[in-house]
């Protein structure tokens, strides 16, 4: 019977996904290329097998079996799928060149890249690089204003032995990564490592 508790706990207790991708900082591996900043492909994927080896992905291919779609104007789309932990997500990517522009016609070798792009977004959704992102959704010409690393605190961090009780409290919600999202919105951070002291202390008295 302690057997079967041990080992209860101890998979109660593990690290979701998002939990583990998200905290590892990824600025010494992103690349600038025109107005944008990518993450490395290789570094993503090798950082991704260290921590999940029977992680998968897949491109997805059209009726005539190339990795890429088309519309009416020749415009071009990526898809990658990931799948870690029998978790699958799906992202969707543009062809286009170091401006952000769309590619008409776009050949093998821009589509290729653009298939190794979408496989990095697609990690973002696991965590992976994800606060790489944060403002690609501003109208067109502000990008520069975009940040493109962690910020940094302006108040003291959580010591290491409040980051461990916040992330038990969170894992012991009924959906971790869903309250993880919510912790890391509602403390204005971006990875949980970032976590003021005083966020932290509240999150653990309300436990």
């Amino acid at each position: 019977m302690a057997t079967k508790k041990t080992t209860k706990k101890a998979v109660k207790n593990k690290p979701s996904v998002w939990q583990t991708l998200s905290v590892i900082n990824c600025n010494e591996h992103v690349k600038k290329k025109g107005h944008f900043n990518y993450l490395t492909w290789t570094w993503a994927w090798a950082i991704l097998m260290e921590h999940y080896p029977s992680a998968s992905f897949e491109n997805h291919y059209n009726d005539d079996g190339y990795p890429c779609f088309l519309d009416h104007s020749g415009n071009a789309m990526v898809r990658v799928s990931v799948t870690i932990e029998g978790v699958k997500r799906t992202e969707d990517f543009a062809v286009t060149d170091n401006r952000n522009n769309s590619i008409n016609e776009p050949s093998s070798s821009e589509v290729n890249t653009a298939l190794k792009r979408c496989l990095v977004k697609c990690l973002a959704y696991f965590g992976l690089g994800h606060y790489l992102y944060a403002g690609e959704d501003l109208p067109q010409g502000e990008e520069e204003s975009a940040p493109a690393a962690t910020p940094e605190p302006t108040t003291k961090k959580a010591s290491k032995a409040q980051l461990d009780a916040v992330l038990a409290v969170i894992q012991e919600a009924d959906d971790p990564d869903d309250a993880l999202l919510r912790t890391l919105a509602w403390a204005g951070v971006t990875s949980i490592d970032l976590i003021s002291a005083d966020h932290a202390a509240k999150l653990i008295g309300a436990k």
